[in-house]
């Protein structure tokens, strides 16, 4: 199986089942294992008619052959988007998040936090692979996720539905706990080396930190993430 074609890890095929069976072409269990999380994956495949077969060849881990889906585009965000009923959304943007381990971790705490979209910049980020799919756990079973082609038109277009926009950066001024996210905003996260692209951040609305440390300012992007998502969800319970 290719990477692109293939799930595994009980989190990530167990979310696949409940979410998306469809996608799930064949099935395969490991032979060494007899056990309560192997059944519980047996019974709810056959609830949802998915064939499964026991291979010796994996060890520990279940594998899931699916079917091949063409990735959503600019054109199905923007369907998205105009047709979401919900007032105040929450949109991640990941620029150029290099490592699919931090793409899928991403990807999970936008899950956990109720983010309504994730926008992947097509041609400069990891892809959402295999490796990514496992690391979100199902995460990206659940969250809808767009791979954009032209990042700073997506931008623009977000600006013009008063989408807020905040770009996470070490240099801004202002810490991220000093903004207002009860209403629509997206998140810009940029790559674990660099950060933010000189072209994103001049169309970002707002630049925020994560801490005043002076001698160690930058988490991992992942790590990141989920801080700035939690804020959100945070803000909106209260």
């Amino acid at each position: 199986m290719k990477n692109k074609d293939r799930r595994v890890g009980f989190h990530s095929i167990e979310s696949i089942i409940k979410n998306n069976p469809h996608k799930i072409k064949k099935l395969f269990l490991p032979y060494s294992r007899d056990d309560k999380r192997l059944n519980n994956l047996i019974t709810l495949s056959e609830r949802n008619g998915i064939n499964f077969e026991i291979s010796k060849k994996l060890k520990k881990d279940p594998e899931a052959l699916i079917i091949n889906e063409e990735m959503l585009n600019f054109k199905d965000l923007k369907k998205f988007l105009i047709e979401f009923k919900k007032e105040e959304l929450s949109i991640l943007i990941l620029d150029n998040v290099i490592d699919p381990r931090n793409l899928g971790a991403c990807i999970r705490s936008a899950a956990v936090l109720e983010v309504d979209a994730v926008i992947i910049n097509k041609h400069h980020c990891a892809p959402l692979n295999d490796i990514a799919h496992s690391v979100s756990a199902g995460g990206a079973e659940i969250v809808k996720t767009f791979h954009i082609s032209n990042l700073v038109n997506c931008i623009k277009f977000l600006k013009e539905l008063n989408i807020k926009i905040f770009g996470l950066s070490e240099h801004s001024e202002q810490n991220y706990t000093e903004n207002n996210y009860t209403e629509s905003c997206a998140i810009i996260m940029g790559s674990e080396e660099f950060g933010i692209r000189k072209k994103t951040l001049e169309i970002c609305d707002s630049l925020i930190k994560l801490n005043n440390n002076k001698n160690f300012k930058s988490f991992n992007v992942s790590v990141a993430t989920g801080i700035i998502l939690a804020e959100i969800a945070r803000q909106r319970k209260c």
